[in-house]
């Protein structure tokens, strides 16, 4: 991961990976936004209904700002500044352990792109706001994010039963987490390889 500019203390810092440029969203990424968080496939997993209309998409976006907690990303693709997806921290359970979420267009699944924004946003979150944890919740049913937090090392915690998706069907959650401290051991370990 490269930054490409320094943290703000609110903004997160625009970033470059292998393949992805994080970077914040604007008004003008509404209708990207919107063209994969208005889709079933893509919000009833990540434990959401998907989102009505542009309009509604546009407050939704117009509300992060409110949020306590730093902004997180559109994923775009090096080369095409179309927002394709998002990596965000959605929730702080404590000031210093934050909870993971993404989203991302069903064009783009398969291609390794989540793990590779994750990643980052977790490089960011332990090296530049100095958190002590990351977590990352999904259902049980969303193999994707099971093998997301799988292949970055995220450990899995807790599986509470029989609760209710947006859609009301009942389902486990799974609740993963990372320490900075093992996000460190695995970084020095994989530099020796």
């Amino acid at each position: 991961m490269k930054l490409l500019e320094s943290y703000s203390g609110k903004e997160l810092p625009k970033l470059e990976t292998e393949r992805l440029i994080l970077r914040q969203r604007t008004a003008d990424d509404v209708e990207a936004m919107f063209a994969y968080a208005g889709l079933p496939e893509v919000c009833y997993p990540a434990g959401f209904p998907p989102v009505d209309s542009l309009e509604a998409e546009r407050d939704y976006f117009e509300n992060l700002e409110k949020k306590e907690l730093p902004s997180g990303y559109g994923i775009t693709v090096k080369g095409d500044d179309r927002v394709i997806g998002s990596c965000d921290f959605n929730h702080r359970h404590e000031d210093d352990v934050f909870e993971i979420g993404y989203l991302l267009h069903p064009d783009y699944w398969g291609k390794g792109y989540v793990p590779e924004a994750v990643s980052a946003l977790i490089e960011v979150a332990f090296t530049i706001l100095e958190l002590h944890k990351v977590e990352i919740r999904c259902f049980d049913y969303n193999k994707q994010s099971q093998r997301v937090a799988e292949k970055l090392g995220f450990a899995l915690e807790a599986r509470i039963r029989d609760r209710k998706d947006a859609q009301g069907n009942r389902c486990a959650e799974l609740a993963y987490g990372l320490l900075g401290s093992e996000w460190e051991t695995r970084k020095e370990n994989s530099q020796n390889e």
